[in-house]
């Protein structure tokens, strides 16, 4: 129930959280000054200062509202700051500025493509695109901004090209 800073040379810089704070923690980003923390069981996501892990302020409760999350998973913070939030169980993507404030959401279950079973890793590449990792399809799904299905890749299997079960990704 902590996240542990160290530097680019693997030394320790400082932990945050404790078990009075973090549920579970899972997926992290950081963008300027800033680390984002997603607490998958209490369905919130929470904002610490970078320099000195200072808890900055919280967002999101457990629900099927826009800005509210059902077991939310990974993040990522493009070089903008919005932030991309895989909202696991409510099948869906909500995009925040960074100060948490909804801006848009895309996503729903289903089978078809576009549609989520489990969404899972998420990345934006420099041009906007959205990366979904599904690991039900064992898929990536590439969005545009405004959640229009772009590309998909991958399938279940074990040669090149193919997943089983993925759950991460990043972009550089």
């Amino acid at each position: 129930n902590k996240v542990y800073m160290l530097n680019d040379k693997a030394k320790f810089l400082r932990e945050i959280g404790s078990s009075d704070l973090f549920k579970r923690p899972t997926g992290i980003a950081i963008h300027e000054y800033r680390v984002y923390v997603v607490d998958t069981l209490a369905h919130e996501i929470l904002v610490f200062s970078k320099k000195d892990g200072e808890l900055l302020f919280r967002f999101g409760k457990n629900g099927t509202n826009n800005g509210e999350f059902h077991y939310p998973t990974h993040i990522f913070a493009d070089s903008d700051g919005l932030i991309y939030i895989t909202d696991s169980l409510n099948f869906r993507i909500q995009i925040f500025d960074p100060q948490g404030k909804l801006l848009s959401s895309f996503g729903k279950l289903g089978d078809a493509l576009g549609d989520f079973s489990k969404p899972k890793g998420i990345a934006v590449d420099s041009e906007g695109h959205i990366y979904v990792v599904d690991s039900e399809f064992d898929a990536i799904q590439v969005f545009d901004k405004s959640g229009k299905l772009l590309l998909v890749f991958g399938g279940t299997g074990r040669s090149n090209g193919k997943f089983s079960i993925p759950a991460g990704i990043f972009i550089d």
